[in-house]
């Protein structure tokens, strides 16, 4: 028996079952680092040693390190960025990619969780039908003032970065909004669409005037030819959102604790993955168009609009404060965060102690070309 077990530990490399490592996230192309980490799998295999081996296309991968299995890694789409950590609060996985506003809220509220990498910035827009004239933001602005009905702008949830970007934007303008349709009295009419999905459709049927949100459903909108692009929020007032943070990867605590290692050699995937996306634009925007099933040519309208990184820079964490201070002054945070500023935000939202190992591997490596 005892020559048994060793072939089969000669054949298999252990003995019972590896880890698995469940992560969330929402599919859009923000989050495009994660389809070239498995899409580029041998460009990382010869890079540094780890890659996903495909199981399941877009569900289920082996994570390799240096030829043996650490850990499954499985992956599951979990509606918008917003919906991301209440599935993780909810034990449905413990990485996920989503919105660091919905990420910061939740933490707030006391969910065991922490933003454990940057991954994108900016990428929201502000559409409007394709037969309108107005085409910028002073434009839209003097119309809507011009208007005597609300003007009706579609949203995909109440914690979305583009809703809160936009409304603060109206607010500098000395423009009123509400969500209450039964206010005719107001500037603008925010239409809550219950989901990204549905913002193209509601443009499409007049549902709505115009909507704000993240690429791509900006570009597909005009690739559609149902709506046009008339703004980029990062441009918009106070003048303060300019490269903000967008999406992150965040974990449960419980995980950082117990599956550290596991999580520090997928985070190096992410890492090669956003460098490799920077490097070759064509090549991200191939693997983005493939994995999401978008056109190329969204794809190749799309992805610049947006920046890619895993480098929590001090200029990234001064943005991040941005956030923390907005949402502070709206009053969604009422818990850890109330207040909160500096040291005391990175001490209660922030871990990045797997990302730093990561990125300390590989620039031994002589892999990253830049990190903090």
């Amino acid at each position: 028996m005892r020559y048994l077990i060793l072939l089969l530990i000669a054949i298999t490399g252990a003995i019972g079952d590896v880890p698995v490592l469940k992560v969330g996230y929402v599919g859009h192309d923000h989050q495009s680092a994660l389809y070239v980490a498995c899409l580029e799998w041998e460009r990382t295999k010869a890079d540094c040693g780890t890659y996903l081996k495909e199981v399941t296309p877009k569900k289920h991968y082996e994570l390799i390190k240096d030829g043996q299995k650490i850990a499954d890694v499985e992956l599951m789409l979990c509606g918008g960025g917003s919906k991301m950590p209440t599935m993780m609060a909810q034990g449905h996985f413990e990485v996920g990619f989503g919105g660091v506003a919905a990420v910061a809220f939740f933490t707030d509220k006391g969910s065991p969780m922490k933003i454990i990498s940057p991954l994108h910035t900016k990428g929201d827009m502000l559409v409007l039908q394709p037969d309108n004239p107005i085409s910028s933001w002073e434009e839209f602005v003097a119309w809507v003032r011009k208007e005597k009905r609300p003007i009706r702008i579609g949203f995909k949830n109440p914690v979305a970065v583009a809703k809160l970007i936009f409304e603060r934007a109206l607010e500098e303008e000395g423009l009123t909004y509400t969500s209450d349709k039964s206010d005719q009295t107001k500037d603008v009419l925010m239409i809550l669409l219950k989901g990204e999905k549905n913002l193209v459709p509601g443009l499409q049927n007049k549902i709505i005037d115009g909507y704000v949100s993240n690429n791509p459903w900006c570009a597909i909108a005009e690739s559609k030819g149902v709506g046009k692009i008339v703004a980029d929020l990062n441009e918009l007032p106070p003048g303060i959102w300019k490269d903000h943070p967008c999406c992150c990867i965040a974990a449960t605590d419980e995980a950082m604790k117990n599956k550290k290692e596991i999580i520090k050699e997928f985070l190096k995937l992410i890492i090669l993955a956003t460098q490799y996306a920077n490097e070759d634009p064509e090549m991200h925007a191939q693997d983005a168009s493939k994995w999401i099933g978008t056109s190329l040519e969204v794809e190749r309208k799309s992805l610049p609009t947006s920046g890619f990184t895993t480098n929590p820079t001090e200029k990234w964490k001064n943005s991040m404060q941005v956030w923390i201070d907005e949402m502070n002054r709206l009053g969604k945070l009422k818990g850890k965060l109330k207040g909160k500023k500096g040291e005391e935000v990175e001490a209660i939202l922030y871990d990045f102690s797997a990302l730093k190992q990561a990125a300390q591997e590989l620039k031994e490596k002589g892999l990253l070309k830049t990190w903090y």
